[in-house]
């Protein structure tokens, strides 16, 4: 397994300002890579209505200060949304946005929105980061489809599996969150027609069922009197997530990540109550070599693997054959990783 990425994969806060343009801020470095990753993204995202992929919830900000809860203040019936990570995919944004605007006529149900994603580590900065963005962008509908996201930029990467943040990951998202089309890059003949395609097919397509497989996210229960603690070595509501995809199990926790294949699972149940001095922060067993990343002593969820894997440290002989997580929605993770990993 690779080596974990640091809690905040972040580069510096850049901020450009394109002639005519819609203020872009991008604050990501590209996540490490992998062939075997990238096949088994391209297995998820085939286009399966069984299966379909839906945009994360992330809490966002318009230009004119309006806070925003994606996907669910999409406006339209369907939204071309562009994902942008680097101040060098400015030109790639732009190219989206003037193909959006010569075609708004033709999709009145159509909205384009930019979503540059922002490392955790500016947010408190983000009054004057967006402050700054705004004052340059003097059209009120620049301002209002230009959201910024301030996350763990793997919550993002993750739910939408995405692999490679040195370019621009563009989506047509219907009014219920699914993804109905996506590509990289700048707009160009090939995907302008794609896209093109897609929304005169889905205009005459009901929407399909929300699927069994869809990529899902899961908070961890931070218990209050812990946080002080978690927040010291990096683990922060922003940075710990578990994302359940078709193919893997992804438990991010700060700078610590452990992941496995669906079909590597072999148990999954309700655990807990627990003592804090063996349940809080990133743990391994001295009796089962399990691992543990816990957030409160209330109780959680225990995955047993048929194959250990390392966690708590990326390299060396320490591997984990279960993980404990301390989830918020304990019963619907249960219910999901059973699903897709066949068990009764």
């Amino acid at each position: 397994m690779d080596e974990p990425d640091p809690a905040d994969v972040s580069g510096e806060p850049l901020v450009r300002f394109g002639p005519g343009s819609v203020c872009v801020l991008y604050g990501a470095e590209n996540p490490s890579r992998s062939v075997e990753k990238v096949k088994q993204v391209m297995s998820e995202l085939a286009t399966n209505v069984s299966a379909p992929m839906r945009f994360p919830h992330l809490a966002a900000r318009d230009l004119e200060g309006r806070a925003l809860e994606l996907p669910d203040d999409f406006s339209g019936a369907f939204n071309l949304v562009v994902v942008a990570f680097q101040r060098e995919q400015q030109a790639m944004v732009d190219s989206w946005v003037a193909w959006f605007e010569s075609i708004a006529t033709e999709h009145p149900t159509l909205r384009c929105y930019e979503v540059p994603v922002i490392a955790t580590r500016w947010s408190p900065a983000r009054r004057f980061i967006d402050g700054g963005m705004a004052q340059a962008v003097r059209a009120q509908e620049a301002r209002r489809r230009t959201l910024t996201v301030y996350t763990d930029v793997r919550r993002v990467t993750d739910a939408l599996a995405i692999d490679d943040t040195d370019t621009v990951t563009v989506l047509l998202v219907d009014a219920d969150g699914r993804l109905r089309w996506r590509t990289t890059g700048p707009v160009s003949e090939h995907s302008g027609s794609e896209l093109r395609a897609a929304l005169v097919a889905d205009a005459s397509r009901e929407p399909g069922p929300a699927g069994s497989l869809s990529i899902e996210q899961f908070e961890f229960a931070f218990e209050s009197r812990f946080r002080p603690f978690l927040a010291l070595i990096g683990v922060t509501p922003g940075t710990a997530h578990v994302t359940l995809t078709a193919e893997r199990l992804v438990a991010r926790f700060g700078p610590w990540t452990c992941e496995t294949p669906i079909g590597n699972v072999r148990d999954v149940c309700r655990t807990g109550p627990y003592h804090w001095y063996k349940a809080i922060g990133p743990r391994g067993s001295f009796v089962d070599r399990g691992l543990t990343f816990g957030t409160t002593t209330e109780g959680g969820v225990c995955v047993l693997l048929r194959e250990p894997v390392p966690g708590l440290t990326p390299v060396g002989p320490l591997r984990h054959p279960g993980i404990t997580l301390t989830l918020a929605e304990p019963e619907r993770f249960v219910a999901s990783l059973r699903r897709r990993a066949g068990l009764a």
